[in-house]
């Protein structure tokens, strides 16, 4: 018989590993920075060097652990900011609250925002679409496409100066995959490509702030 998962402890020992201060994007971006250097560093190396193909898979990992616990917090972060959010909770699936959890709220160990984050998958770009479309009231992706990009010498939407980075988020999650799921002996890295789809991960990151301040008033 498989043990009952405790989710307020996971939500609690999530916490910990993070630090107190910083915004959301601000916590990405202190894992970004290394990352990249990281990944630049090991691109560097001769292809002789026997560990160097085996490294680079970690670029992708590493991107999407980093997409993965930035929207967690957006998510939290807009339920917590309370209404029209919170209510619109009761229309994602699959999220169903125990007593103990109830209780954990009540005695603010959790809080809803983070016990609904903690609880919803994101294992593609059609998961971050579909939760953030809940929530906000709106379709995300279709929205933040329409949206000015983030530089401001440039004033054309961002699905048209960056059209492939959904696609290449996407690439990303399925190397990721293959990468921590598999041995994968016989794959070598798209070195190229790899670099598009990170690339387009921290893209996503910095217009979805924009977006979301822009259009909702909420603190990161």
């Amino acid at each position: 018989m498989s043990k009952k998962r405790n989710y307020i402890d996971e939500i609690l020992e999530i916490k910990s590993r993070n630090n107190k201060r910083g915004t959301r994007d601000e916590l990405a971006m202190k894992r970004i920075r290394p990352l990249v250097e990281g990944f630049r560093e090991i691109k560097k190396l001769d292809s002789t060097v026997s560990y160097k193909n085996e490294w680079l898979k970690y670029g992708a990992i590493g991107y999407v652990a980093i997409l993965e616990g930035y929207f967690r917090l957006l998510i939290a972060d807009l339920i917590n900011a309370g209404l029209p959010f919170r209510d619109r909770v009761m229309e994602l699936k699959d999220i169903k609250f125990s007593p103990e959890v109830v209780l954990a709220m009540h005695d603010k160990k959790i809080s809803l925002g983070e016990f609904v984050s903690h609880l919803l998958s994101i294992n593609r770009i059609s998961d971050i679409d579909n939760h953030l479309s809940t929530i906000l009231g709106g379709p995300f992706i279709k929205g933040l496409s329409k949206m000015p990009t983030y530089k401001p010498t440039n004033m054309k939407p961002f699905g048209e100066v960056f059209p492939d980075v959904f696609g290449n988020i996407e690439k990303l999650f399925q190397l990721r995959h293959i990468y921590a799921h598999e041995l994968a002996t016989k794959e070598k890295v798209p070195v190229r490509k790899l670099e598009s789809y990170i690339g387009s991960a921290a893209l996503l990151i910095i217009q979805t702030e924009e977006y979301i301040s822009e259009n909702y008033d909420i603190k990161a």
